[in-house]
């Protein structure tokens, strides 16, 4: 009986010896890596193994141990690596500031332009000495130089969007009321302004909807405006003017989702969700062959919205007996809308 309570005591010592043994193994030492200690206690681990040396000789046991190391430390290396953000634009009035993005940016004379561009810049070869003609900023940090003219890259995107600038422009006009002079291109999420009237020369353009705050330089005829991601753009513009444009942008929005609202409510969407139309005739159309339907483009559906109203005004009672009447409307539907198939068969 004693020596049976003897053996559990010595198996209880050596069990106590070897649990402090893996702790001052792992314990970490001054000077060395986690790598190294990970990979030192499993060296310990195998010498520790009884029938090791009867498979494995020294020279096979040193390469195991080295590459058990090396994955190690590139694990570790992995994980402390993080991942590099772009630096923030700071683009200032001096043309100097823009060399630096001139040499970093990507060389490309063809490509569609995004609506995640912060500011189009209009190169001036004597200003920025360089033959490219514009220069944009993306959100993501990339930079882009083409040779291409700011107002055919800009047109490019209005072709994507749908509608060009002197179609909004128009619009805008006639919802404000008044001319004006480099009016802001709002349409949806799309929100851009001029810094320049771009019907006559070329012009830089903000992505209004990236800005997030803007404010007057001191003793300088510009403003800085702070856009997403932290990027700041210092523009030469006067602060009224500036101004000016983002009340009218604001203004245009406004009004386009006041219009937007009424039109979706008359087609029974209610909070961005059509409500169950009725079971009738027209409701469940199944008498209609929809996949033969040809479909009108918005842009089309307004046109044709224009010429229903100038239509209206030139048949107005008081003009029912004026021979330039039916001159009028033949011109408006062999000049500016000839291409509209709705009109080609209209009456006469």
């Amino acid at each position: 009986m004693e020596n049976k309570t003897n053996k559990q005591s010595r198996k209880r010592a050596e069990r106590k010896v070897d649990h402090q043994t893996v702790e001052t193994h792992i314990k970490p030492i001054a000077g060395h890596s986690s790598a190294d200690l990970l990979a030192e206690h499993s060296l310990n681990d195998l010498k520790a193994t009884k029938n090791v040396g009867k498979t494995l000789d020294p020279e096979m046991l040193d390469t195991i141990i080295s590459h058990l190391r090396t994955s190690l430390e590139a694990s570790f290396a992995h994980k402390s690596q993080k991942k590099e953000e772009p630096e923030p634009f700071q683009v200032l009035l001096d043309p100097e500031s823009i060399q630096a993005y001139l040499e970093k940016a990507w060389d490309l004379d063809r490509f569609v332009l995004d609506n995640s561009f912060l500011y189009l810049l209009s190169l001036d070869p004597q200003l920025h000495r360089t033959d490219f003609r514009t220069l944009i900023f993306f959100k993501d940090g990339r930079l882009i130089k083409t040779r291409e003219s700011s107002n055919n890259v800009m047109r490019s995107l209005f072709e994507l969007i749908g509608f060009n600038y002197d179609f909004i422009r128009g619009i805008s006009t006639r919802v404000n009321g008044k001319e004006g002079h480099c009016v802001p291109y709002i349409f949806g999420r799309y929100s851009f302004l001029p810094l320049s009237g771009p019907t006559r020369k070329q012009s830089s353009w903000i992505n209004l909807s990236k800005v997030q705050h803007y404010r007057a330089l001191k003793g300088e005829k510009g403003v800085e405006v702070h856009c997403e991601n932290q990027h700041v753009f210092q523009l030469p513009v006067r602060p009224q003017f500036f101004a000016e444009k983002v009340k009218q942008a604001g203004q245009t929005i406004h009004r386009q989702e006041h219009f937007l609202r009424n039109v979706l409510k008359n087609f029974d969407y209610v909070d961005g969700r059509k409500e169950e139309r009725e079971n009738n005739l027209l409701g469940n159309a199944f008498h209609a062959h929809t996949d033969r339907i040809s479909l009108i483009s918005m842009e089309d559906y307004i046109r044709i919205f224009q010429f229903s109203f100038a239509e209206t005004a030139l048949r107005h009672p008081s003009l029912r007996d004026n021979p330039v009447t039916d001159e009028a409307l033949h011109l408006l539907r062999e000049n500016l809308y000839a291409d509209l198939p709705h009109l080609r068969n209209a009456v006469r």
